[in-house]
């Protein structure tokens, strides 16, 4: 009679993973290794050479073991990936009780950017579920803590701290964007500033482009102290409009 095959343990979700399985390879473990020490190793890759330098076997040559032995704590690169974006992000810091809910959304923004700017990668990786991860979650906690009790409802502080959370990310990643493509071309930020500027005045006509014309006469694309990839003064705009609007809505409702 044939014996019974035991059934192979499934493998840990991401959320698993994150929520607490980090330390239950689905296999025996080997000595010195667990989920943080390939997490960390990961990170540093990633830190190092972005993801496509990021695989299996760039995490164990790291750490001196063989990729099969990272199989017992993830199951592969994509699971990885969940794993390091939610431990780079970190926890958010305590944000101080000033009572000022404005204050409080500008310091979580310019925390989110510190973040993306020690991990560029993070830009890269697909958003492709809402946050689950701890720090996903402790992120998204700590926004919320500065917009609720403000006089606006659940469902609309939900919208604004979307907003807020892809506003942030889309304009790091523009920024991101260009500072690698500086990087890539070996032409120096203030060039690329000037040839920009001159290419502007070329291309843009009153005739068919009237307000772009007006803004370019203006010299508003020419070169000012900012680097040419700085996208903090157009975050800070952004960001106190959006504040001023939410202000104005609440005060009409009278709440």
């Amino acid at each position: 009679m044939t014996p019974e095959r035991k059934a192979k343990a499934p493998q840990p979700t991401s959320v698993e993973l994150l929520w607490g399985a980090r330390n239950k390879p689905t296999r025996g473990p080997r000595p010195g290794l667990s989920l943080e020490v390939i997490a960390k190793a990961a990170i540093e890759i990633a830190d190092e050479e972005g993801l496509e330098g990021l695989s299996m076997q760039s995490v164990a040559s790291r750490l001196a073991y063989t990729a099969m032995s990272l199989y017992r704590y993830v199951s592969g690169k994509e699971q990885l990936v969940d794993v390091i974006y939610d431990t780079a992000l970190g926890l958010p810091r305590p944000a101080p009780e000033s009572g000022d809910w404005r204050a409080g959304v500008h310091d979580w923004v310019w925390g989110m950017l510190g973040v993306y700017k020690a991990h560029p990668w993070l830009l890269r990786v697909t958003t492709n579920s809402p946050p689950l991860g701890p720090n996903q979650l402790a992120w998204f906690e700590a926004l919320l803590h500065h917009v609720s009790g403000i006089g606006l409802d659940e469902e609309e502080v939900l919208h604004l701290v979307i907003f807020v959370t892809c506003a942030v990310r889309d304009l790091a990643r523009t920024s991101s964007e260009l500072a690698q493509g500086t990087q890539q071309s070996g032409v120096p930020v203030e060039e690329m500033a000037q040839d920009y500027a001159r290419a502007m005045q070329d291309l843009v006509g009153e005739a068919h482009l009237p307000v772009l014309s007006k803004m370019v006469a203006a010299g508003t694309f020419e070169p000012g102290d900012g680097e040419y990839n700085d996208i903090m003064p157009s975050l800070e705009f952004g960001l106190q409009r959006l504040l001023d609007g939410v202000d104005g809505y609440i005060s009409a409702r009278g709440r």
